[in-house]
């Protein structure tokens, strides 16, 4: 009997190890992605044709936002290159930005910090800035009084250039890049300024039309929803049915571009003649409904939307729209916010000068509900911020980071970009 059992025992723990080898073969080694590997994704490339690595991943960074900007640098063998902006939490020590360059490579980067000079330790999901612009070459131009937004835990946080970096001859995008290129001495960049989105602000983009005018210029904050997960949930007036019968729980909202010298938030404000200065928040021109666990927010100037989704370790989706058609101003493509929730959009905590609670009638919602999207991307799990450059759409990832490098099924340790387009 005992060696009976003694067999059972042998057979029993052989089946688990087979089990066990055959998942995780399958897990690490059985996944493919036709999409990611059919030539649409390519690696962005230095000047002597090497990957363009996601920075900070060995210092233990958590890659979570990115954005790029057109540096025209005359100390410099190379004048004009793309840089890209990528915020991080770290495993230990204040979040950062990390400054790499599309031609140059890795820069360095630069710690963040609060209003009040203390160390920022928070997640750091987007980061975007308008100090690009363009003429109507396609140019991209210096932009005074630019501003540079990092995204987190419903707040937004605005950066302007410091005292040392005031003049018209730079910017704070310049002045990241700047101090990012320092070895010694002050590497940081501290917020001027923030203000609450009215949403749980979990990543960010900036749109440039692609011209010389900043009043088509947006800054888009969106919010990322997981159904049963207390840490991602969302406001109830957020959980709304679109025109396809769906429902979704997240929101993007839309703002305009403001670069006047006193704006502190490079957005503009409600209206100066009804609200208080110091109440006089800005002004929120749209709203977006998005599906849930969307991570990243991208659009083009010649009219394509891309949202990524991904959490965890299951691949992720980047899913393609028609900008236009999301946008139709027709009865039968929009709802207005408070038709859909029964009341008025509130700016909460926010007093006209009459006393009265500010409230806004006109609000739109339109919907980017996965119905409508034109392609479906499957790619390799935790997608997260996106940024553009003409039709060129970046897509950084999370995976290579060391805090997943024992689970992932694919590490990205690069930074991607591809053109959205209709599968044939």
């Amino acid at each position: 009997m005992k060696h009976k059992k003694l067999i059972i025992t042998a057979i029993v723990i052989f089946s688990l190890a087979v089990f066990l080898s055959i998942f995780i073969t399958l897990w690490f080694w059985g996944d493919s992605y036709p999409d990611f590997s059919s030539g649409d994704f390519n690696t962005v490339k230095t000047r002597s044709g090497e990957a363009l690595d996601i920075p900070g991943l060995e210092d233990g960074a958590v890659p979570q936002g990115i954005a790029n900007y057109t540096y025209v640098d005359t100390d410099e063998e190379i004048t004009k290159q793309e840089y890209f902006f990528i915020s991080v939490y770290m495993k230990k020590g204040p979040s950062r930005l990390y400054v790499t360059g599309a031609r140059t490579g890795y820069v360095g980067y630069v710690t963040l910090k609060n209003e009040d000079g203390t160390d920022y330790y928070g997640h750091a999901g987007g980061v975007a800035t308008n100090c690009n612009n363009s003429d109507n070459d396609g140019n991209k131009t210096r932009v005074a009084n630019g501003t540079l937004w990092v995204v987190s835990d419903g707040t937004v946080y605005c950066a302007k250039s410091s005292e040392e970096y005031a003049d018209a001859k730079y910017n704070i995008a310049e002045e990241v890049i700047l101090k990012a290129k320092k070895t010694e001495g002050d590497k940081s960049v501290k917020f001027t300024a923030s203000f609450k989105a009215y949403n749980e602000a979990s990543f960010c983009f900036f749109y440039d039309n692609g011209t010389s005018s900043t009043s088509e210029d947006k800054l888009y904050v969106g919010e990322f929803y997981r159904a049963g997960d207390d840490r991602y949930s969302t406001a109830k007036n957020h959980h709304v049915k679109t025109l396809s019968g769906n429902k979704q729980y997240a929101f993007v909202y839309e703002y305009t571009s403001n670069t006047t010298s006193s704006n502190e938030y490079g957005l503009s404000k409600l209206s100066d003649t009804d609200v208080p200065d110091e109440n006089n928040v800005p002004k929120i021109d749209k709203i977006i409904s998005i599906p849930d666990k969307i991570q990243g927010f991208a659009r083009t100037a010649s009219g394509q939307l891309v949202l990524s989704e991904s959490y965890g370790l299951p691949n992720s989706h980047l899913y393609y729209y028609d900008w236009s058609v999301i946008l139709e101003n027709t009865s039968t493509n929009r709802a207005s916010f408070s038709t859909l929730t029964g009341s008025n959009f509130e700016y909460e905590g926010v007093y006209r000068k009459s006393g009265v609670k500010y409230t806004d009638s006109t609000l739109y919602v339109y919907f980017a509900d996965k119905s409508r999207a034109l392609r479906d991307y499957e790619v390799p799990c935790m997608a997260e911020g996106m940024c553009v450059n003409g039709d060129k759409i970046y897509v950084l990832f999370e995976s290579g980071c060391y805090k997943y490098k024992a689970f992932v099924r694919q590490q990205i340790r690069d930074i991607y970009f591809f053109t959205p387009r209709e599968k044939n």
